[in-house]
């Protein structure tokens, strides 16, 4: 018996691997109605990640290729709910090659949408332990912080509003108070 668990225990976790949707799903009431909405994020063909907001069983919002994926582990996006009861979003690339990141989409209700309150990209150099660093913004007010290496934060004004949910893409870009030079 014990061999034979042995053998089938690889197949079941491949198995939960290959239909692991949705990716993750949270619930927070962001538009203050007193129903919690649904924050999901599921696969599409090609790695491509897709969130849908619903509540009480109808589609809220959906935005195609909202964040990046890749194809390995440290790669797979997360969804948490914080203190303040803001969704993030979170992909990474904890697993794989030299330049590793990890970067939070904070999303807010706010003027009557849904819209990207806040970025945190994070980035080091797995070979260059110096090169590092952390800019995190508000995009609600247009102010943050921006970090590299052990120089001391330095505080960045982001110019704008916070973009709508459905203005956002896995290819929206940082604020250029982020832009690593």
């Amino acid at each position: 018996m014990r061999n034979l668990l042995f053998l089938t225990w690889p197949l079941i976790f491949l198995g939960l691997a290959v239909n692991a949707e949705p990716v993750w799903q949270v619930q927070s009431d962001l538009n203050n109605d007193g129903n919690a909405e649904s924050f999901t994020l599921y696969e599409m063909p090609e790695h491509q990640i897709n969130l849908r907001i619903t509540e009480n069983g109808e589609t809220l919002l959906e935005v195609e290729d909202f964040v990046w994926q890749g194809g390995l582990f440290g790669q797979i996006p997360e969804l948490e709910v914080a203190a303040n009861g803001s969704v993030q979003v979170i992909s990474m690339n904890e697993g794989c090659c030299r330049h590793r990141w990890s970067q939070t989409v904070t999303i807010a209700y706010r003027k009557g949408a849904y819209r990207v309150a806040g970025i945190t990209y994070i980035w080091r150099d797995t070979l260059d332990l110096e090169d590092w660093g952390i800019c995190d913004v508000n995009l609600l007010n247009g102010r943050g912080t921006l970090t590299k290496g052990d120089l001391p934060a330095r505080a960045i004004r982001a110019k704008g509003y916070a973009p709508k949910v459905l203005d956002w893409s896995v290819s929206s870009d940082l604020p250029d108070a982020c832009k690593l030079e």
